[in-house]
């Protein structure tokens, strides 16, 4: 399993020079031949990635093009992990699991948001953390599926099986661990509707984009 900072490697240096002001090095994201070393499945274009995350399992996950993930983000994988493009990932985000994790164009995880595809089961016999040898624990994984235009709100958290229709929203604090209708409202502990999406207006938008940008992969 590939495990990176991100990584220095061939004597590609992923931090900021010696010198550089403290709003340059907070805002340093890292190069595209820096990207490149580190191996991803799949790389877009306009890809930034912070230099302080943490990325383990960079050969399982594709990246779409215009993604930015922003500082302290902690991508830990061992199944294949998507993101489309147009996705932001704001600070302190984590995506961990051994399940299969698909995240959709014009997705926007705010800060702080937790996407589980793996957790320990609270109810079953087993000791919990992975310094346990696998046959003493109970581990629970499932693929989770996050729809095009879904908006997690800060903090939130997205337990392993969760599928999240296109278009959904998701509140701030709020648990999802059931299906979630497309273009709905959602908030709560666990998620519940409270409201419906502009569908048509986000997705007139969306045309809008394209056409100024173009209909390719990198639009």
């Amino acid at each position: 399993m590939q495990r990176t900072r991100i990584a220095l490697r061939k004597g590609v240096s992923c931090y900021p020079r010696i010198g550089q002001t403290a709003s340059t090095m907070n805002s340093h994201f890292l190069s595209r031949e820096q990207l490149e070393l580190q191996g991803f499945a799949a790389l877009g274009e306009d890809v930034r990635i912070h230099h302080s995350c943490v990325i383990v399992g960079a050969e399982r996950i594709s990246i779409g093009s215009h993604v930015r993930i922003d500082p302290f983000c902690i991508i830990t994988v061992s199944n294949l992990l998507s993101i489309g493009s147009r996705v932001h990932v704001s600070g302190h985000a984590a995506i961990l699991g051994r399940g299969r994790i698909d995240i959709g164009d014009f997705t926007a995880i705010s800060h702080g948001v937790k996407i589980l595809s793996s957790t320990d089961h609270f109810s079953a016999c087993g000791i919990a953390g992975p310094m346990v040898p696998e046959e003493f624990r109970s581990v629970v994984s499932e693929p989770v599926t996050i729809g095009r235009h879904v908006v997690l709100g800060a903090n939130s958290i997205v337990l392993p099986g969760a599928m999240i229709g296109e278009g959904a929203t998701i509140g701030a604090l709020s648990l999802v661990k059931a299906p979630v209708a497309p273009w709905t409202v959602n908030a709560g502990i666990p998620s519940r509707v409270i409201g419906q999406r502009d569908r048509n207006g986000t997705l007139a938008i969306e045309r809008r984009l394209r056409l100024m940008h173009g209909t390719g992969s990198s639009f």
